[in-house]
């Protein structure tokens, strides 16, 4: 059984946080220290995790496939990855339906930082001023892709979904789980801290398409805390992929290819099939030897339903 080898891009684009605001400046990659073929998480700061909670095959890997095969363990963004949506303008996700609930990152808050443009530059998130110890949950189902103290950001978590969204956890006190570990909706992954460079108690949170941060207002409403629809429809405009600054490749790239030779990203995990390109509800079903009928009972579909992306269904 092939192991996971963490893809490492040594071409870099880094953000630092500015004193007012958290306001993200681009860092020159010459900053950023020297990548290794393999990733090296920071210690844990909790007990020793079950390993039976990590993945070990790179099928496992949430919207493997749809991010070009990048798993990194060390950055927030890599580099872009200029994939083309064609004639279409507007992206549609799936963010919540009955095997993909939502949960909001922290309890007891007030926005005190909204994302947007600033005087001095981008805020890539919104700030969630909480008290120092309330828990951070993961907002879906999905992998830890990073989990160590990055930079000004302080003590982060990125989890990777299997919707296709990466949602970023900063500033965190503590850090409660791993590099590659599985993580359910609600699973608290930190705790609301200070660190790295912060004006007062609070979560960063960012969520992020593609590596490209996009308004989390336009996904939950932070007054009542739940998702503005089971659908997230945003636009190549609002993603913004055009801005971002062409890198240069680091000849040590070459020397870390992607992991080819996958095995079928269709295979059961955990008795879920998350969807891929091309993917029908009558062809799962013969996938798995399940009928079609019985397959629609379990989750709650119908034969019209439309499949979206990294959604997960339930076959077993």
């Amino acid at each position: 059984m092939k192991r996971l080898v963490p893809l490492i891009f040594t071409t870099l684009l880094i953000f630092r946080l500015s004193a007012q605001d958290d306001v993200l400046r681009p860092v020159d990659p010459a900053d950023a220290p020297n990548a290794s073929a393999v990733s090296v998480p920071t210690a844990p700061e909790t007990p020793a995790i079950d390993p039976d909670q990590f993945i070990n095959e790179e099928y496992q890997i949430p919207s493997y496939n749809l991010y070009l095969q990048d798993w990194n363990t060390e950055y927030i963004k890599i580099k872009p990855l200029g994939i083309s949506f064609g004639n279409s303008a507007d992206i549609k996700i799936i963010l919540v339906d009955n095997n993909n609930p939502f949960t909001m990152p922290c309890d007891n808050y007030q926005v005190s930082s909204e994302y947007g443009q600033r005087k001095s530059g981008m805020h890539t998130g919104i700030d969630l001023a909480a008290a120092v110890g309330e828990p951070v949950r993961t907002c879906f189902d999905g992998v830890v892709r990073m989990a160590r103290d990055f930079s000004s950001y302080g003590k982060t978590v990125v989890v990777r979904h299997y919707n296709g969204l990466e949602t970023v956890y900063a500033h965190l006190d503590s850090i409660m789980v791993q590099p590659n570990q599985k993580v359910t909706s609600g699973q608290q992954i930190g705790m609301v801290g200070n660190s790295g460079r912060s004006t007062g108690a609070h979560l960063h949170f960012e969520t992020r398409f593609l590596y490209e941060h996009f308004n989390p207002a336009k996904m939950v409403d932070f007054t009542t805390g739940e998702p503005f629809s089971n659908v997230l429809t945003i636009t190549k405009e609002e993603l913004d992929f055009a801005s971002v600054a062409v890198e240069s490749t680091d000849p040590r790239a070459a020397q870390n290819p992607a992991v080819t030779n996958l095995p079928s990203s269709g295979s059961a995990n955990n008795g879920y099939h998350v969807v891929k390109q091309g993917d029908t509800l009558y062809a799962i079903s013969k996938q798995y030897k399940i009928p079609l009928s019985k397959l629609l009972e379990m989750n709650h579909l119908t034969e019209d339903s439309v499949l979206q992306l990294g959604q997960k269904i339930r076959v077993r």
